[in-house]
C-alpha cells in the first residue's frame, strides 16, 4: 500500500482492432507513460487510476491472436502475465466477432489469474440484430464480461467496479477452465500430478498451463521443466498421453485441441449470441465496397495521405507562424537583457536559435498526428495495410511490413522497426527493418515544413509533402524488390487481419494520440536538441577567428569568417567536396551529420548557424527567412536537400534499435550505413544535376 491506497495490478490483453488501446485511454487519460518492456524494444504503455481506497495500476499488452507465441510480441504478453503476476486480466474481445476473439481468453484463462471480459463494440454487434446474455455467461460458464464501447466512452466506470468486486471476491472465484472433454482431462491430470512433485516449478507456474502447453510441445515451458527433478519420469508420461490422445481422435496434439476448444467456443456462442431483430444496414460493408475496391483502393488510400498533408499544412500555417514570431520576440528581448559576449550568443544564437527553430514546428506536428489518429480510429489505417499487402507482394513483403512503415509514419522510425518483430520470416523481417528508415517520420516534419515554407508557397506545401511521401514508399519498395532478388531471395508469408468496423473516433482519444506522440518530440526538443545545440553553437563559437579590430569589416562578414575557422566549419570544408555535386556547401553538411543525433537536430544547427550571421537583434527574422535571404539556397536545392534527408542514414536510436533487432550483427549495421548514404547521394545527385540540365531551381 502506497500513499493510503491498496494498489491493484492489471493488464490489458486483447486482439489487433479490438479497441484495447481505447478502452486504455479512458480508464488512464493522461496518467500514462510508454517505455519498453525490459530486455526488448517492443514498447510498453502504463497508466493508473485512483478509484476509492484503490490505485488501479494498468499495462496495456501488445495486441496478440495468441499466446502461442510465434512472434515477439505473443513472447512477451505471456511473459509478462506469467512473471510479473498481475492481479486481473482485462481481455478486450471484439463483440461483433465474440467466437474467433474468445480463443484468446480460453488460453488467458489457463495462466490461473482472474480473468474480466470487457465486450467491446457491443454496439455494432446490436447493429448487425445480436446480443450476448452476459449473465448467462457468468452464470452457465464463470465467464465474468462487462459491455463496453470504447470508441465512446461507455462502459468504462462498469469496468473499474468489475476490477474492484473481482479482486476483493478472487479468493472465492472460481477459475475458469476450457472443457478439453473427459478423456484429454484425465490425460492432463496425470501430467499435472507429476507436476505438483516439484513444489518451486508449481509456485512460479500454473498447472494447467504447464499440462496443456507440454502436450503441444510448447519450447517455452520445455525450457521450464528440463531443469526439473521431475523431467525423466514427465517426459515419459507426455509420450504416453500424446500417443494416447493421438490414436482416439486420430489426428496430431495441436489439431485435437484447437478442436476441442473451438468446439466448446462454438457451444457458448450458440448459447449466449442471441438474434433481437432483423439485421441493420452495414455501413463498414457499404464503404469496404468502395475502399477495398480493387481499381479504387489505391487511388482512395492515395486521397487519404493527401489530405492528411493538405489538412497539416493548410491548418497549421497561421499557428506556425505565430510560434515563430513568439521565438523571434523571445530572441530579441533576451538580446536586449542579456549583456553582449559568449552568453548572449549562447542563449540567443544557441538555445533560441537551435531549440526555438525546432519548437516552432511543434503546431504541425501536432497536426500531423492529429490527422493520422483520426484515420486510425475510424479504422481506416488497417485497410490501408490489407490494401498494400496486394501491392506489396509483387516487391516479395506482405502487409505487416506495411504497417512498420505506417507507424513510423505516424510518429518515429523506432516504434515503426519495433512492430516488424510481429513478422515471424526473418528475411522478410530483415528486409522490413532494411526499408522502414526510408519512410517520413515525426522528426524529418521540421526539415520538410522549413524548406517547404521557406521556398515555396503554401497550396504548394501539401503536394511537395505528398510527393515526397511517395518517393519514399517507392524507394522503400525498390529497395525491398532488390534485397529480395539479390540477397535475402525467399517467398513472403501470407499475411492475414481482421479489419475491424468503421467507427466515429472518440474526439478524447484522438487527442490523447496526439498528445502522447507529440510530447515525445518536446521531450526530445528538451534533451537530445538541446545537448546537440550547444555542442553545436560551441563548434561554432570556437577557436575564437583571428580578426583585427582594426579591421573595417561589417559584423554580417565577420560571423562568416567566426563559422569559417571554427571547429565546425574546419569539418564542414572538410567533407563540402563530397556533397558539391549535389548542391550543398559546408553548412549544409554540417547539419546533415548532426542530424545523425536526431533528424530534428538539422532544423536547430541551421538554425544556430543563421543566428550567429545576423547582424541586428531588432531585425531578428525566422529561419526560413534567413535562408530565403542566402544565395547558396534555392528551390531546386531545397528539393535535393529534402531528398536526401529522406533517405539518408536513420537517427542514432533508431540505428540501435535497428542493430538489436537483427540479432547484434554488424555486418546487417554496415549494410544499413552503405545502403542508405549511397541511395541518398545517388539519388539527390541524379535530381540536383537534372534539375541544373533542365535550367530549374531559381
Amino acid at each position: 500500500m502506497k500513499h493510503g491506497y491498496k494498489e491493484i495490478n492489471i493488464c490489458l490483453a486483447g486482439n489487433p482492432n479490438c479497441g484495447k488501446s481505447s478502452l486504455f485511454n479512458n480508464l488512464t487519460g493522461l496518467r500514462q507513460h510508454v517505455g519498453n518492456y525490459p530486455g526488448v524494444t517492443v514498447e510498453k504503455k502504463e497508466g493508473s487510476i485512483i478509484s476509492g481506497k484503490y490505485k488501479i495500476n494498468i499495462v496495456d499488452l501488445p495486441g496478440i491472436y495468441s499466446l502461442s507465441a510465434s512472434s515477439e510480441d505473443e513472447i512477451v504478453a505471456r511473459n509478462f502475465i506469467i512473471d510479473e503476476k498481475p492481479d486481473l486480466i482485462i481481455d478486450v474481445v471484439d463483440a461483433s466477432n465474440f467466437e474467433r476473439n474468445l480463443y484468446l481468453y480460453t488460453q488467458l484463462s489457463e495462466l490461473g489469474i482472474p480473468v474480466i471480459i470487457a465486450m467491446n463494440m457491443i454496439d455494432v454487434l446490436k447493429n448487425k440484430g445480436q446480443e450476448i446474455d452476459l449473465d448467462l455467461l457468468k452464470k452457465n460458464y464463470g465467464i465474468i464480461a462487462v459491455a463496453t464501447v470504447a470508441s465512446k466512452n461507455k462502459g468504462t466506470q462498469e469496468i473499474i467496479s468489475a476490477v474492484i468486486e473481482t479482486y476483493e471476491k478472487k479468493s472465492v472465484i472460481k477459475n475458469f477452465k476450457t472443457d478439453y472433454g473427459q478423456f484429454i482431462s484425465e490425460e492432463l491430470h496425470k501430467i499435472e500430478n507429476i507436476i505438483c512433485e516439484d513444489i518451486l516449478l508449481v509456485r512460479k507456474y500454473p498447472i494447467r498451463y504447464l499440462a496443456s502447453n507440454l502436450l503441444k510441445d510448447d519450447k517455452f515451458v520445455f525450457e521450464k521443466i528440463n531443469k526439473s527433478l521431475v523431467e525423466r519420469e514427465l517426459t515419459k508420461q507426455i509420450s504416453e498421453s500424446k500417443k494416447i490422445i493421438s490414436d482416439k481422435y486420430s489426428d496430431s496434439i495441436d489439431a485435437v485441441f484447437a478442436d476441442k476448444i473451438y468446439t466448446w467456443i462454438h457451444s457458448v456462442s450458440a448459447v449466449a449470441v442471441k438474434t433481437i431483430s432483423k439485421s441493420k444496414y452495414d455501413i463498414s460493408d457499404a464503404i469496404d465496397r468502395i475502399v477495398l475496391n480493387k481499381i479504387l483502393a489505391l487511388p482512395v488510400f492515395a486521397l487519404v495521405m493527401y489530405a492528411i498533408f493538405k489538412f497539416t499544412f493548410t491548418l497549421s500555417e497561421p499557428v506556425v507562424g505565430c510560434f515563430e514570431t513568439a521565438m523571434e520576440f523571445l530572441a530579441v528581448n533576451a538580446a536586449k537583457v542579456i549583456p553582449e559576449g559568449l552568453m548572449q550568443s549562447f542563449v540567443v544564437d544557441g538555445i533560441i536559435g537551435g531549440v526555438g527553430g525546432v519548437l516552432g514546428f511543434f503546431p504541425l506536428i501536432l497536426f500531423m498526428f492529429f490527422a493520422i489518429a483520426f484515420f486510425e480510429d475510424t479504422g481506416y489505417m488497417a485497410r490501408a495495410v490489407f490494401i498494400m499487402d496486394r501491392f506489396m507482394r509483387k516487391f516479395g513483403l506482405h502487409g505487416k511490413s506495411f504497417a512498420s512503415m505506417i507507424i513510423a509514419t505516424n510518429g518515429c522510425a523506432v516504434p515503426g522497426l519495433m512492430a516488424a518483430r510481429t513478422i515471424e520470416n526473418k528475411k522478410d523481417r530483415l528486409i522490413t527493418l532494411m526499408v522502414t528508415p526510408f519512410m517520413i517520420c515525426g522528426a524529418k516534419l521540421p526539415i520538410f515544413a522549413l524548406f517547404i515554407g521557406a521556398f515555396f508557397s503554401a497550396k504548394d506545401g501539401a503536394n511537395i509533402m505528398f510527393l515526397m511521401y511517395v518517393l519514399s514508399v517507392v524507394i522503400a519498395l525498390l529497395s525491398a524488390w532488390i534485397l529480395k532478388k539479390a540477397i535475402l531471395r525467399g517467398q513472403p508469408a501470407y499475411f492475414i487481419m481482421e479489419l475491424p468496423p468503421y467507427r466515429m473516433p472518440s474526439f478524447k482519444g484522438i487527442f490523447l494520440k496526439m498528445w502522447e506522440r507529440g510530447f515525445m518530440y518536446l521531450r526530445k526538443a528538451g534533451t537530445v536538441i538541446l545537448l546537440m545545440t550547444v555542442v553545436i553553437w560551441a563548434g561554432l563559437t570556437f577557436p575564437k577567428a583571428n580578426i583585427q579590430e582594426s579591421e573595417n569589416i561589417s559584423e554580417e562578414v565577420s560571423a562568416s569568417i567566426q563559422v569559417e575557422q571554427s571547429y565546425i566549419g574546419k569539418l564542414g570544408n572538410l567533407i563540402e567536396p563530397v556533397i558539391k555535386p549535389i548542391g550543398f556547401d559546408g553548412k549544409a553538411g554540417i547539419a546533415l551529420i548532426a542530424g545523425l543525433a536526431a533528424k530534428e537536430v538539422v532544423v536547430s544547427t541551421l538554425g544556430t548557424i543563421y543566428s550567429l550571421g545576423e547582424v541586428d537583434p531588432e531585425d531578428a527574422s525566422s529561419l526560413a527567412e534567413r535562408l530565403q535571404k542566402d544565395p547558396d539556397w534555392n528551390k531546386l536545392k531545397a528539393i535535393t536537400f529534402l531528398i536526401f534527408c529522406l533517405i539518408y542514414l536513420p537517427c542514432i536510436v533508431a540505428v540501435a534499435v535497428f542493430f538489436r533487432e537483427t540479432g547484434s550483427k554488424i555486418k546487417w549495421l554496415v549494410f544499413l550505413t552503405f545502403w542508405t548514404t549511397v541511395v541518398a547521394w545517388l539519388v539527390s545527385f541524379t535530381v540536383y544535376q537534372g534539375g541544373k540540365l533542365f535550367g530549374l531551381g531559381g
